[in-house]
């Protein structure tokens, strides 16, 4: 095995076990929002509050669901780096659409948190493992320990 993809698969581990911890995070912090709920007693707030909630943990659950097919298409597909930068006017939350340099292809990230931005803005460069024949694609950054699914979509 080459150097180059051991410390490829190595780093895609660590992303993939810091996107795990995070997942857990977002999901711990939602089971405090609604225990604290729980303590105030209120069966208004309580239901109120059980929309926020799952919002809360939505991306944790969304990690540990799609998990599985992430791990799947880092065993099936190398990495590769591919030279993006981001699509103007396309951001809605933390949804990212960047534009693949020499390709027909754009990809949608449906997480790329603030932080990994600034990365991508500033290198031009993700790695990326596929796509598969549904167009789904896993993107990572170099410098900072980011992995997410994502999907290819037309231009």
């Amino acid at each position: 095995m080459p150097v180059d993809v051991h410390v490829t698969t190595a780093w895609s581990d660590t992303c993939l076990a810091r996107a795990d911890r995070r997942a857990v995070g977002h999901i711990f912090f939602a089971l405090v929002v609604l225990g604290v709920v729980l303590v105030i007693g209120w069966i208004w707030l309580t239901v109120l509050s059980v929309p926020v909630v799952l919002e809360l943990a939505a991306p944790g659950l969304r990690h540990f669901l799609t998990r599985r097919g992430t791990v799947a298409l880092v065993e099936r597909f190398p990495w590769r780096p591919v030279s993006v930068s981001f699509v103007a006017g396309r951001r809605i939350g933390r949804q990212a659409y960047l534009r693949v340099a020499d390709s027909e292809m754009n990809l949608r990230l449906p997480e790329l948190p603030e932080r990994a931005r600034v990365l991508v803005r500033h290198t031009g460069r993700i790695w990326i493992a596929g796509p598969d024949e549904r167009g789904r694609v896993v993107a990572m950054t170099r410098g900072l320990a980011f992995l997410t699914r994502g999907r290819v979509i037309d231009r």
